[in-house]
């Protein structure tokens, strides 16, 4: 017999190796939901994209609940025709939409660059010179 008694067999030892299994299979399924919720958290708040999911709606995605359905662009120039018509937009406001939907102008920030403008020319004493009037 040795010092904790039993001739060698399975003893507390097989208890200790079930309890291992079963903590470390509860700890992994922390791991994951807290893993879920943080992800969770992460597309609510904009930080990373929702993953698609192919074989829903036309392109192969399900649209997101209250946001905005997919279009084409003639159907989106339709309703800004339509909303010119009862008043709601601006002329202004309906040729900058209608051209960012074609493709005819450039975003806000993204202007094309304009022809540098020459400086007045300069006399002697450093003044800008002013031709004489006729």
């Amino acid at each position: 017999m040795g010092p904790r008694g039993g001739g060698g067999g399975f003893g507390f030892g097989f208890l200790h190796v079930i309890g291992s299994l079963i903590g470390m299979a509860l700890f992994l399924a922390l791991l994951a939901l807290l893993a879920g919720l943080v992800f969770k958290v992460a597309v609510k708040k904009g930080w990373v994209r929702k993953p698609r999911h192919h074989g829903h709606g036309p392109h192969g995605h399900r649209p997101e609940p209250g946001g905005p359905s997919p279009q084409h662009p003639h159907e989106a120039l339709r309703i800004l025709d339509e909303r010119l018509a009862r008043s709601e937009i601006e002329i202004d406001d309906y040729k900058a939409r209608r051209d960012a939907l074609t493709g005819n102008s450039f975003p806000p920030f993204h202007q094309p660059p304009q022809p540098p403008v020459e400086p007045p020319a300069m006399t002697d004493e450093g003044a800008p010179h002013v031709p004489p009037a006729p």
